[in-house]
């Protein structure tokens, strides 16, 4: 059981604790965009401690004595997991800290939205999946994807996955459109909700809209089934429906006995009839890519009673089928037809004239027959005029055909290019979102829609203002279709934020407009990561004991790569970070501070390391001479060694003296020792000595 006595103490102290190191933040939060400066103050009341400081990867401080408050500051943050924490050294020898809450952000580099798995406009009552895909955001759980038909807002989409680092994410929505959805344009908006202590308003970015085309099977207006005429008289007989894309109409099974001819205004196909005089079906056939229908117009004839008309006759008749009886055979002439222009190039619902002429009056009459425009035989002229408000029937072949008083017909067919740009040319990545890697080979798609006709088509490749490829079609088709075109590319580091673009040109020929007509999708900016490289190689630093070292390290990468030194710990090693550098400052070296000194560089790609050794040396000046004296004492020491050799062997060999041989009386007579016996050979010469 622990005492009472010793709970007070222990609550007193804690109590202590809490009163006299009390740490605030100011702000106690932050909210701080990537690359963006950020101060904050770390404060205390009292002064009665041994230091402060922040220890953090970046910007930390050493410890400061006699302050009561530290401010942590960095230029530039770049580190997606930092966690500053104020700390305060105790005189108890306890340490208080407090971590500063840190929400580094990032809005998307690109937001742009999709069909998934469609091309081309879409068909009513269809489902289709839209897909809004971010590239490089942070963080996650803070993102909100908001989608939007117009200025209606249709969803919002959210996060529970937690990440700090940036991330590539996509949200989807499902549609069905109606016909009444043609034209709608979707967007999606990529915000991010950073809670009070973030900008106001939230930091978004929104896509390109995205404008749907929905197409959808012809209907019929009212009008008329039934119609009653008096013999002999004419009538008209209207058709008109609507459908997307518009419907080509037709009148068939027409037995007006070759007095009909059909005009077309907007969307209402006439067929007028000229002195009827017997009963009859006609059928309006109305068509588009997504159906056909058909509209069936009885016309009752009231005749007197002594004549008979045949009742509802559904005998097949067009007007290619029709006749003129000839007139009194003449001779065989030639009647040259000239159109002007001999071949046209028309953008879809805009209007055209054509004239054909001859030269001759001596015929039974001309015309134009078409499925729309077509005109009656005319006699007694030298041209006649082809003219269409609103052309929209892409397989048209207008021909002008004059009758000779032999009953031939000459014809010649008009040209006619019906040309559509695309409703919509955009650009993708295939199978692939958010940056590219370098030396990575990635597929653009160049996607077109609704565009005719195909064999016009030219697909214009651009990096900026660079022209890379160009794609051609052999294909030949008359009415509008997706196509697609794609351009491979294996992007470098010199790449990154480059813009790419494709252009649908249709080159319709010297009748065609000039410029050609094109349409250019929205840029594509691509950004290119790519590993660490280190701007200095390796090496070896040499610094003299009780002097201050600086060890520094750069990198370069996309993204901006984490910088850490690894190193054994020491009170004397600070870290500090400039820009892209990330430097190791040593005051008053000693010998316990060298060794390898290793710095790494990490992003998404890659790590990159360099080693830098640190090599100290005994003091500075001091030890150049105490080298130097040791080199004397050594020397010094080898010549008395040899002297003393020298001088050992001269004593054992004796001392002799040489005299010449032809002077024997100067020989000098040795006295006999007076040592004693033991000093004189037995004869009584001195012993050597």
């Amino acid at each position: 059981m622990i005492s009472l006595q010793r709970m007070l103490g222990l609550t007193l102290m804690l109590l202590h604790g809490v009163v006299t190191f009390p740490l605030e933040l100011n702000p106690p939060r932050v909210v701080v965009r990537y690359g963006d400066s950020v101060s904050v103050n770390c404060s205390t009341s009292s002064t009665d401690h041994d230091g402060m400081g922040w220890e953090a990867t970046f910007g930390g401080t050493s410890l400061e004595q006699d302050v009561t408050f530290v401010t942590w500051t960095v230029d530039n943050l770049t580190d997606w997991t930092i966690e500053p924490k104020c700390y305060i050294n105790r005189n108890d020898g306890k340490q208080n800290s407090k971590v500063l809450p840190v929400i580094l952000y990032k809005t998307s580099d690109r937001v742009s939205i999709s069909v998934l798995n469609h091309s081309g406009p879409m068909v009513e009552g269809t489902q289709y999946q839209l897909q809004c895909d971010n590239q490089n955001i942070a963080p996650l759980q803070n993102l909100v994807v908001k989608w939007y038909k117009g200025n209606e807002l249709l969803d919002n989409v959210t996060y529970s996955n937690v990440s700090k680092r940036p991330e590539d994410v996509s949200a989807t929505l499902m549609i069905s459109p109606n016909r009444y959805d043609d034209g709608a344009q979707y967007r999606c908006r990529a915000e991010l909700d950073l809670g009070p202590e973030g900008p106001q308003p939230h930091p978004t970015v929104t896509s390109e809209p995205l404008s749907i085309t929905v197409h959808y099977a012809p209907e019929f207006l009212p009008g008329n089934d039934t119609v009653e005429v008096s013999a002999g008289s004419d009538v008209s007989l209207d058709c008109s429906a609507e459908g997307n894309p518009p419907p080509e109409l037709r009148w068939t099974n027409n037995t007006a006995e070759g007095n009909a001819n059909e005009t077309t205004v907007g969307r209402l196909r006439t067929l007028n009839i000229s002195r009827v005089t017997a009963n009859a079906t006609y059928n309006c056939t109305v068509t588009n890519r997504l159906g056909s229908i058909t509209k069936q117009i009885h016309v009752l004839v009231d005749v007197p009673p002594q004549q008979h008309p045949t009742m509802f006759s559904t005998a097949p008749s067009t007007p290619e089928t029709m006749t003129t009886l000839p007139g009194t055979a003449k001779p065989k002439v030639t009647f040259p037809l000239e159109l002007n222009p001999p071949r046209v190039a028309v953008r879809y619902g805009d209007s055209v004239s054509v004239n054909c002429s001859t030269s001759s009056t001596d015929h039974d009459g001309m015309g134009w027959e078409a499925t729309f425009g077509g005109t009656s035989l005319e006699q007694d002229v030298t041209f006649v005029t082809w003219t269409v408000d609103n052309v929209t029937d892409w397989t048209i072949e207008p021909k002008c055909y004059i009758n000779l008083i032999d009953g031939k017909q000459p014809s010649k067919v008009l040209p006619v290019i019906l040309y559509k740009t695309p409703d919509r040319v955009s650009i993708s990545v295939l199978n692939h979102s958010g940056p590219m890697v370098e030396g990575t080979q990635y597929r653009l798609q160049c996607d077109n829609q609704n565009i005719a006709p195909l064999q016009n088509l030219v697909v214009k490749w651009y990096k900026g203002n660079e022209p890379l490829d160009n794609v051609t079609y052999s294909n030949v088709s008359k009415t509008p279709v997706d196509v697609s075109a794609t351009l491979m590319i294996s992007p470098s580091r010199n790449d990154d934020r480059d813009q790419y673009r494709c252009r649908a040109e249709l080159d319709l020929g010297p009748e065609g407009p000039q410029p050609h007509p094109t349409v250019t999708s929205e840029p594509l900016s691509i950004t290119v990561h790519y590993a660490p490289e280190f701007l200095l190689g390796n090496d070896t630093v040499e610094v003299s004991a009780g002097s201050d070292v600086s060890l520094n390290c750069s990198a370069e990468g996309n993204p901006p790569p984490e910088m850490k030194w690894n190193y054994t710990a020491a009170r004397n090693v600070k870290l500090s970070t400039e820009g892209r550098q990330r430097t190791v400052r040593i005051t008053t070296a000693t010998s316990t501070n060298a060794g390898s000194y290793i710095c790494t560089a990490t992003n998404r790609v890659g790590t990159a390391t360099r080693t830098t050794t640190l090599l100290t040396m005994k003091g500075g000046s001091s030890s150049i001479i105490y080298i130097i004296w040791v080199i004397v004492f050594v020397s010094l020491v080898i010549v008395l060694v040899v002297l003393i050799v020298f001088c050992m062997m001269k004593k054992r060999q004796g001392h002799y003296d040489i005299i010449p041989v032809d002077q024997p009386n100067n020989i000098p007579m040795m006295p006999l020792s007076t040592t004693g016996e033991g000093n004189h050979d037995p004869e009584g010469y001195p012993t050597k000595v």
